[in-house]
């Protein structure tokens, strides 16, 4: 007995110590194989951590158990910086025998846990998964370690995140807590294969609407697998997205390259709350208090060959019969729902594909709704629709709670239209028999994103093949009253094609347009502006709208734009201003321009001249930034101005101006203004010796000649009085602040004192100046806040033309100075600012005179907050803060 239990004893022992030492001595070798199989066949950055490599007898005994901890797999160019694989821990099981005999090693079990997938796909269809080596790179075995072999008998993944994102669809699929198990042995050619899957949310967008949203799902499946003929028959199995349940029966086999599919389903205990059940996670909140009723059906099947000529008929059916949907807190239902659905893809020829939707009815408080359309052939859409219905919102909303919403209103519709697209396309409206009307009298929405509101008091729509008519429409978005008429053409085509043109004509009047009530509020606690930049704004090249416009107020900011009238023309991707006027500041604007954002235009472009008549010097220096930017001595300026100016340029990140692009060219009238209190007459005072009272600068029927290029405003010299006293001044304001004028002046030389009367002489050369008027040469450099002034000569006053002569030589000689560093190509363009934009080339010089059908406008209402940095940084007001 006593030599029985020794020898128990010891093979108790060996085989715990085999079940320590065999996973060491192997150890390198199991790695080694993963190591060359992943090097085979991948092409891209594989990492794990080495130390939470580890190989175990106990975890899954006899077998070895191999496990991997933060496991992960980094893409290719353009992915390198892109997680495609990131798993907390991975494990394989493996057959102790393979090993041993190192021929062949067998995988018999995975286990997958916390794995993070992101799968991504660019607009040119590029993807992150595609990482495979190709045959020909795959590394010829070399018996160094053993091969792997795939014999699975069980399997697991907890708790994985999958995200799928397609641009190039555009599609987005997301997979929030998966956990999924499945067992069958792969060993052999015949078995069950049974598999049991939760999702706890599961979301699918398309082309930016969610069809599914946060829903859950569970499946358990098992199919009889014929691994021999490549036969997968589906045995017991459930399915439920949400409440939504249904089921499959048949098979899908694959012999050879071909697929051939007989597979039939249908729901299982499924009626209308199910259905409800599938409305997208955003609007379940909606459904809190509500019953619904009524049978519902749901079936189909998918039966023949997929070739590379030929696919399966697909068949799916749904129907309602006597639903009803009641809400807790409101008595009257919507009952009597009807509908008959169904879809049919008889073979691979898509003119026979088909859905016909022949019923659908409901009644709603005695007003009924009835619908039917019947929708086919996808190479040449043939359609018939016919609608008809009296629909109260506001009982809607009782039936149907919406939180913190108001909807209330009544819409009186019918619509027939029946056609192929072959007949639209060719303007056969004779075929194309269509008729409808819609009256709206009473609406009126307000929710948390549109708390400002939005009604329409009354409205008609007529339809023909072609036209959509507006007649005598009046509402209101928030403050801002809209009355509108006009058409809408070729709206059938748009709605079918998306390549298809929309056109339209409409006349808009408007008491006020409260822009200031659709703006974000700015606080303290605002993201820096470089934060969040704004995105390009694209118009659409197949819309073609005029819009004539008459508002009697527009309030934008602390601005109110009075008796704005005009035209706003959308047209090949951009919209233009024609002949718009209105009053600002006590001036009178005409403005002609567009903002030009087709698609093979790399930056947008704008292009515009105005016309500016009788502004206040001081409030267009408080309004516009561009005026605080390049001309910062309005600041201290009374009087008013007039200009005709032509401005043009690109439009770059963040949808502000381009600065080194931006040229601009234009006349500058002042009638009478004056100036005084500012740095820069301070230091010409200190250099030139004069009394700082007569620091006051005066102009008088002044019309300045004014350029933009080069990042700076430039200015041709002009004629002031400082503290009553001729001067000549021009030069150049940067973007940047900086400052590079030269001014001529003349002063008696009794008035100069004798320090600065003996640097004139030695400039002048003349040995006594007392009694003889000189003129001072001083340039002005540095920046507004700071300027730098300097005298650079003295001449006798009268010789070589006065201060006149003096500042043009001066002026010339700048010229010959940056001679160097302009191209003759910029020369030849100064007299055509619109070239200058389109081809992007430096100095551009003219009188703005001729009008140009274009504008710099903003297209739709949803990027009204977004428009209103970038209009102020063109011509607009400063941000507060300080911001540009």
């Amino acid at each position: 007995m006593k030599k029985a239990l020794i020898i128990l004893a010891s093979l108790i022992g060996l085989v715990l110590v085999a079940a320590i030492v065999l996973p060491i001595i192997f150890k390198d070798d199991i790695q080694a194989a993963i190591d060359k199989e992943l090097d085979n066949a991948l092409n891209a950055k594989v990492y794990y951590d080495t130390d939470a490599f580890s190989v175990s007898l106990f975890k899954s005994f006899p077998d070895i158990s191999v496990t991997v901890g933060d496991f992960g797999i980094v893409g290719i160019e353009p992915f390198e910086k892109d997680t495609l694989v990131d798993i907390t821990e991975f494990s394989l099981t493996l057959d102790i025998m393979s090993v041993i005999n190192g021929d062949e090693i067998e995988i018999v079990n995975v286990s997958i846990i916390e794995p993070t997938v992101n799968i991504l796909v660019l607009a040119d269809g590029t993807a992150n998964y595609d990482i495979a080596k190709p045959s020909e790179e795959t590394v010829e075995e070399t018996g160094e370690s053993a091969p792997l072999s795939i014999k699975i008998q069980g399997w697991e993944i907890v708790d994985a995140n999958v995200l799928y994102a397609d641009a190039a669809t555009p599609m987005i699929a997301a997979i929030g807590g998966l956990n999924h198990s499945g067992s069958g042995d792969f060993s052999q050619d015949v078995f069950d294969m049974v598999t049991t899957t939760t999702v706890d949310a599961m979301t699918f967008n398309y082309d930016g609407i969610d069809y599914i949203y946060k829903k859950s799902l569970n499946a358990d499946i098992t199919m009889a697998m014929d691994l021999a003929n490549m036969k997968f028959t589906f045995k017991e199995n459930q399915v439920s997205l949400s409440n939504f349940g249904f089921g499959f029966d048949g098979y899908v086999s694959m012999p050879g390259d071909d697929i051939d599919i007989d597979i039939t389903y249908a729901g299982k205990e499924i009626d209308l709350i199910s259905v409800l059940s599938l409305i997208p996670g955003t609007y379940q909140e909606y459904l809190d208090g509500v019953t619904a009723t009524g049978t519902v059906g749901f079936d189909g099947y998918v039966k023949g060959l997929v070739t590379e000529t030929e696919l399966p008929q697909v068949l799916a059916n749904f129907s309602i019969e006597g639903g009803k949907i009641v809400y807790a807190d409101y008595p009257i239902p919507m009952e009597q729902i009807d509908v008959k659905a169904t879809f049919n893809m008889p073979t691979a020829d898509l003119t026979e594909t088909s859905f016909l939707m022949d019923k659908f009815h409901m009644l709603l408080d005695g007003e009924e709704v009835t619908a039917y359309l019947d929708f086919k052939d996808l190479e040449d859409y043939y359609w018939d629709f016919r609608m008809n219905g009296n629909l109260d919102l506001e009982k809607i909303t009782q039936v149907v709670k919406l939180e913190e919403t108001t909807l209330k209103g009544k819409i009186n519709a019918q619509l027939n239209t029946k056609g192929r697209m072959s007949d639209l396309e060719a303007e056969r409206y004779a075929n194309l028999p269509t008729t409808g009307s819609m009256e709206i009298n009473g609406l009126y929405y307000e929710s948390p994103d549109l708390p400002q509101g939005f009604g329409i008091a009354n409205t008609k729509m007529t339809l023909d093949p072609k036209d959509i008519t507006l007649a005598n429409f009046k509402g209101n978005a928030g403050r801002t009253d809209l009355n509108m008429d006009g058409k809408i053409s070729n709206y059938l085509a748009y709605a079918l094609n998306d390549s298809a043109m929309l056109y339209g004509k409409l006349n808009f009047s408007s008491e006020v347009v409260d822009v200031n009530e659709w703006m974000t509020e700015e606080t303290e606690e605002e993201v820096p502006e470089d934060t969040s930049a704004l995105e390009i704004i694209r118009i659409p090249e197949n819309v073609d709208f005029v819009l004539a416009s008459n508002i009697q107020s527009i309030i934008y900011d602390d601005l109110e734009l009075k008796n704005f009238n005009g035209k706003l023309v959308i047209r090949d991707g951009a919209i233009k201003m024609e002949k718009v006027g209105f009053n600002l500041l006590d001036g009178q604007f005409e403005m002609n321009g567009a903002y030009e954002s087709a698609m093979s235009l790399v930056d947008p472009l704008y292009d515009f001249d105005f016309s500016i008549k009788g502004m206040s010097i001081a409030s267009a220096f408080e309004s516009f930034s561009t005026i605080q930017t390049l001309v910062p001595v309005a600041e201290k300026m009374t009087g008013k101005f007039s200009t005709d100016f032509k401005l043009g340029g690109s439009i770059g990140e963040g949808m502000m101006p381009n600065y080194d692009d931006m040229q601009g060219a234009g006349l500058v009238q002042i009638a009478q203004a004056a100036l005084k209190d500012v740095k820069v007459l301070t230091a010409v005072s200190n250099v030139s010796k004069l009394d700082q009272s007569d620091g006051e600068v005066t102009l008088k029927d002044v019309l300045l000649q004014t350029e933009i290029r080069d990042g700076r405003l430039w200015v041709e010299p002009f004629d002031i009085k400082l503290g009553g006293k001729k001067a000549t001044v021009g030069g150049s304001t940067g973007v940047d602040g900086s400052l590079d004028y030269a001014m001529a002046m003349d002063v008696p030389a009794g008035q100069v004192g004798d320090a600065l009367n003996s640097a004139i002489s030695s400039f002048a050369g003349m040995s006594n100046v007392v009694g003889k008027d000189i003129t001072l040469n001083l340039g002005i450099a540095g920046t507004y806040d700071d300027p730098k002034v300097k005298l650079l000569s003295a001449s006798p006053g009268g010789e070589g033309g006065g201060v006149k002569a003096a500042l043009e030589q001066q002026a010339k000689a700048k010229v010959d100075e940056k001679k160097a560093e302009v191209t003759e190509k910029v020369n030849e363009a100064k007299d055509s600012v619109t070239a200058v934009v389109n081809q992007k080339v430096d100095a551009a010089k003219e009188e703005a005179k001729e009008a140009v059908d274009s504008v710099k406008n903003e297209a739709t209402e949803e990027v009204k907050d977004k428009a209103k940095d970038a209009v102020k940084d063109l011509f607009g007001k400063k941000k507060k803060g300080g911001g540009k």
